[in-house]
């Protein structure tokens, strides 16, 4: 990294972005939520108090601080708090309870946690299982609250101490985070994150997006998710802009919001464009000051009539968590369909199975490696062997297909892993097939995905048993619904006397989704079931 990128980006470490913004421009407005609107110049002020009564609890850098919260200020401030004090965030999905969510803190040893009182319960019903915490924050009231680990109220953390700045020294290679994947083929993996990559994230989305000091972002996507604490709020800090950072997302609210808080830019994740696609035109669709939006995917069939429609422009981009977003189309010389060009600090190949790069127009594996050093993830959790799998010759190997055209610019096919996605969520189809089995009369499961309405998948579970005519679904589903998160509650279940299988005795997932939905699938919609979400 060159002395010019360091500086750019504070140093290369979050708290030193931050620091520079807030010098600069303190009486701006960083971010509103609902709960208050705050300026570089307090959000850096709280970031310091935060630090140092973490570190006055006895935490050290390097410790782990999970935040277990819907989208509020205190997320915001926590997280760049963690940042400034040298503790590494980690980001747990609200969904989460039970076994993910005891996987979750166990797997990274955190020694404190910051959550609301919603989700207490989920919390303390789980802590013999968790030995390494030792705090929990609470940024609401509990009162009355009994708990074999010692509570402390979100003002009582600030007023623990008042120091104006923080003794611990931060490099960019060191920890900023571990982001959780939502793993494809087991538990999810903890991915292991340097501040240079969060900060070479946020200017590169600013710059491939436009953005400007005078903007004002805006997301609703929740933010233990990285698209909206790196990919939107921390490009925001970069750009010195305004975010308005929401609770949820609402189709029939979502233009009033846009023009209430005068938005310039969102980002879209899933299905989200396609249901405000869904909504009745009015004559209103282009009363609005947005003008980009950061959407992935928008296959041509939704981006064309979209910004035909609401009169904005949609910039495409492809990245992982492990290697942040490696690509995005240019938004002068774009092309529809494709997912871009690499970033200055990325290197792209598509290669065949042996390893060899293969000619432009032909399909294969997406593979990865950086330009500069701490750009990328530096491991996963305590899976060495993970790690290596994905690193070969060099390359860093995405798992996803895709080709190269002549001009550069890359297009992604398919995936290879065996994955689902849903709402904007990757979901472990090993993690559903455990709750599965774990129901009686279930000799064996399996998930895979299918087409939905609005553009992405639906889970279905099919089911081996051998009650195939008296099959309680309805039983399935509400065993499904009380043992994990809301966003992995298959819709469809089909009961079959065997699954197909290879010689070798594996499922044939392929074949499965060939077959789709069947006859004799049942929708727990049409039975007027719904997963159980947080309230």
């Amino acid at each position: 990294m060159s002395e010019r990128d360091l500086i750019d980006v504070g140093g290369g470490t979050i708290g030193g972005l931050l620091d520079r913004r807030a010098a600069a421009i303190p009486g701006k407005t960083a971010f509103v939520t609902p709960q208050a609107e705050v300026t570089y110049g307090e959000l850096d002020r709280l970031a310091t108090r935060i630090a140092a009564s973490l570190a006055d609890l006895g935490l050290a850098k390097g410790d782990a601080v999970a935040i277990f919260m819907r989208n509020r200020i205190e997320w915001v401030t926590t997280w760049l708090g963690t940042a400034r004090g040298g503790f590494v965030c980690v980001p747990v999905n609200t969904a989460y309870k039970a076994a993910f969510l005891v996987h979750a803190l166990k797997l990274t040893k955190a020694r404190a946690v910051v959550t609301e009182s919603l989700l207490l319960p989920a919390l303390l019903s789980e802590l013999a299982e968790l030995p390494d915490l030792q705090w929990v924050v609470l940024v609401d009231d509990a009162s009355g609250v009994h708990a074999p680990v010692t509570l402390l109220g979100y003002r009582e953390l600030l007023d623990r101490t008042d120091q104006p700045t923080v003794a611990t020294a931060v490099e960019p290679s060191d920890i900023c985070g571990i982001a959780l994947t939502s793993g494809t083929t087991g538990k999810s993996k903890g991915v292991v994150m340097p501040h240079y990559l969060a900060v070479v994230a946020a200017r590169e989305n600013a710059e491939s997006m436009g953005t400007t000091s005078r903007d004002r972002l805006y997301t609703c996507l929740p933010m233990f998710h990285g698209a909206a604490q790196m990919n939107m709020c921390l490009h925001s800090i970069y750009a010195g802009a305004t975010i308005v950072l929401a609770e949820r997302f609402s189709a029939s609210r979502f233009w009033d919001e846009m023009r209430a808080h005068e938005i310039t830019m969102f980002n879209a994740l899933g299905s989200l464009l396609p249901m405000l696609l869904a909504q009745p035109p009015s004559e209103r669709d282009r009363e609005h000051r947005v003008r980009r939006i950061f959407a992935a995917p928008a296959p041509p069939d939704v981006l064309m009539p979209f910004e035909d429609r609401f009169d904005a422009h949609i910039v495409e981009g492809y990245g992982l968590t492990e290697i942040k977003n490696v690509t995005y189309n240019p938004i002068a010389t774009r092309k529809i369909g494709s997912i871009g060009k690499p970033t200055n600090t990325t290197e792209l190949q598509i290669q065949g199975p042996t390893g060899t790069p293969l000619p432009v127009g032909e399909v294969g594996e997406i593979v990865y490696r950086p330009r500069v050093a701490n750009v990328m993830f530096t491991h996963y959790v305590d899976d060495p062997e993970a790690t290596l799998a994905t690193t070969r010759d060099m390359w860093w190997h995405t798992g996803d297909l895709g080709y190269v055209d002549a001009d550069g610019f890359y297009y992604f096919v398919d995936r290879q892993k065996d994955v689902l996605r849903r709402r904007g969520e990757n979901i472990s189809s090993y993690e559903v097939e455990s709750v599965l089995t774990a129901f009686g009369g279930v000799a064996e499961a399996a998930a895979v995905s299918t087409p939905s309405d609005l553009g992405e998948d639906e889970v279905l579970a099919i089911i081996e048993s051998d009650d195939v005519e008296g099959f309680d679904f309805e039983s399935l589903f509400h065993h499904c619904d009380r043992h994990l998160p809301y966003f992995m509650v298959p819709r469809y279940y089909r009961v079959v006397p065997s699954l197909p299988r290879t010689p070798t005795g594996k499922i044939q997932k392929a074949v499965l989704r060939t077959e789709g939905r069947a006859d004799r699938t049942w929708d727990s919609w049409e039975a007027g079931l719904r997963p159980t979400r947080p309230a």
